[in-house]
This record gives structure tokens, C-alpha cells and sequence, in this order.
């Protein structure tokens, strides 16, 4: 038990530890959409870069945030069936849902792998007028991929420790 616990604690450590970082990356997304509209809209001079930039920033907001967002419980549920039912019976269909999730998002970095290491390979390059370069962004949403399946297995532990071992589970 103890195995699974310094592995769930740590899993949920890196990924509070990258939502506290990535946060800051909205500051940035919303001045530079200002700026944008600004220049777009009141002196006629768009940007060619600004888009570019907003969609890599909300990507990796998105992929880097997506472990946090399961941590918290953050993540869309039909709680009007879920909250009428018993504890030990959510954590059961959690369990069950989870398989589901382990699918899903194991075929997304089985798929994105290929994607990423070809991008690597071409030094691609987002397909527009300023062009910047694409393949870090696959690197680091490959990554927060990767936290977002940690944080399922770790869910997943604790569920299992909750069903088996009651007491133990609260704990962790």
C-alpha cells in the first residue's frame, strides 16, 4: 500500500505542480488577444501572428491542464444519476469508467506518439503566413498526454484501495 501511495501522492503533486505553472500562460493569451483586436479593429493593422500563438496557448493550457482537471473532478459526469446513488457504488462505476478512459486515452498516445515523432522528424511548421514552429507544441502535448494518464492510474488505484480496503482508501 505504501508503493501506491507515494505513487498517487507524487502523481498529484506534478500534476498540481504543472496547473500552478501553466495557469500563468492566460495572462499572456488574453493580452496578446487584446492587443489583437485592438490592432485588427480600431487601426485597421492585424497581426500575423497573434492567432497563431492564442491556439498554441490554449492547447497546451488544455493538454497540460487535462491530469489537474481529473485530480480536482473537474471533468464532465452526469451527476443527476451519479449523485442519487451510494458511495461505494460511484466508485464502482468509476472503476468500470475508467477502463473506458484507459482506452481511450491510451489510443490518443498511441496515435499522437506517431504524430509527434513524425513531426519531430520534418521540423514541421504551423501551416501559416508567419510559420512557427509546431513540433514543441506535439513534444509538450504528448506530455500532458502522458500526466493524464498518470492521473487516471492513479485514480483508478485509489478507487481500487477504496472498494478492497475502506479504510485504507480514505486515507489516501
Amino acid at each position: 500500500m505504501r508503493i501506491a501511495e507515494v505513487f498517487c501522492h507524487s502523481v498529484d503533486t506534478i500534476n498540481t505542480w504543472v496547473a500552478e505553472v501553466i495557469q500563468w500562460l492566460c495572462l499572456p493569451m488574453v493580452i496578446i488577444v487584446t492587443i489583437e483586436v485592438i490592432l485588427r479593429y480600431v487601426f485597421n493593422r492585424p497581426t500575423i501572428w497573434s492567432w497563431d500563438i492564442s491556439i498554441q496557448i490554449l492547447a497546451l493550457l488544455t493538454a497540460l491542464g487535462a491530469g489537474y482537471a481529473l485530480l480536482q473532478g473537474t471533468h464532465v459526469r452526469v451527476d443527476v444519476i451519479v449523485s442519487r446513488l451510494p458511495p461505494r457504488v460511484n466508485v464502482i462505476i468509476d472503476l468500470v469508467m475508467m477502463l473506458l478512459f484507459f482506452f481511450g486515452v491510451g489510443l490518443l498516445m498511441w496515435w499522437f506518439k506517431d504524430e509527434m515523432l513524425d513531426s519531430i522528424a520534418v521540423r514541421e511548421v504551423w501551416e501559416s503566413l508567419w510559420a512557427p514552429p509546431l513540433y514543441p507544441l506535439k513534444v509538450i502535448m504528448f506530455v500532458g498526454i502522458c500526466l493524464l494518464l498518470l492521473q487516471g492510474l492513479a485514480k483508478f488505484i485509489r478507487d481500487l484501495i477504496i472498494i478492497t480496503h475502506p479504510r485504507l482508501g480514505k486515507q489516501l
